[in-house]
């Protein structure tokens, strides 16, 4: 396939040729002219030339329009190496949001699995105080039972006590396990 350099040296050079052989006519002429003997001779010649240009002529045509579909064809692939050029640029920009959207998933999973550790050492620390207060009501109790057997309202408000504990206990653990469900 030829570029559009070669076409147009190609052409340059037919151009070049014609012009030569335009002037080859014209100094023929002026020989025939100048020789009248001659005449018969130069003429045959001069038809001679004349198919030659004719060939040439069409030659230029022929390459004229290969020229043109040559360009055509330039025109229609720029037009779609634009339009790639445009589709590889959305592709780009979609797969930076999605590395933003991923970074951003990754940073949040680490600050819940950070708040998740922070619970869970509050949890160990509210429940170690749960126990000591159940040791606490346990050693009231059992020095309630030894010293005031009859008072048995102190009984009612220390079960009242630990079973409110007990409910804050279930709460928390419910609470821990729907934000460590939640999280993953």
């Amino acid at each position: 396939m030829e570029t559009d350099v070669e076409l147009y040296n190609e052409i340059k050079e037919l151009i070049h040729s014609l012009r030569q052989l335009k002037e080859t006519k014209s100094s023929l002429q002026d020989e025939a002219t100048a020789l009248r003997y001659d005449i018969d001779a130069l003429n045959s010649e001069l038809k001679g030339m004349d198919i030659v240009i004719a060939a040439t002529t069409t030659d230029v045509q022929s390459n004229e329009y290969r020229s043109k579909s040559f360009m055509d064809s330039i025109e229609r692939l720029t037009g779609e190496r634009e339009q790639l050029i445009d589709d590889i640029n959305g592709l780009q920009f979609s797969i930076k949001g999605v590395t933003g959207d991923v970074n951003n998933c990754l940073t949040l999973k680490g600050h819940l699995e950070e708040e998740l550790s922070d619970i869970n050492k509050e949890k160990t620390i509210v429940m170690n105080k749960l126990k000591g207060m159940e040791d606490g009501i346990s050693e009231i109790s059992k020095k309630k039972a030894e010293k005031l057997p009859h008072l048995k309202t102190f009984d009612v408000v220390l079960k009242s006590i630990h079973n409110e504990l007990k409910e804050i206990e279930n709460r928390m653990d419910v609470s821990l396990k729907f934000i460590q469900h939640g999280q993953y």
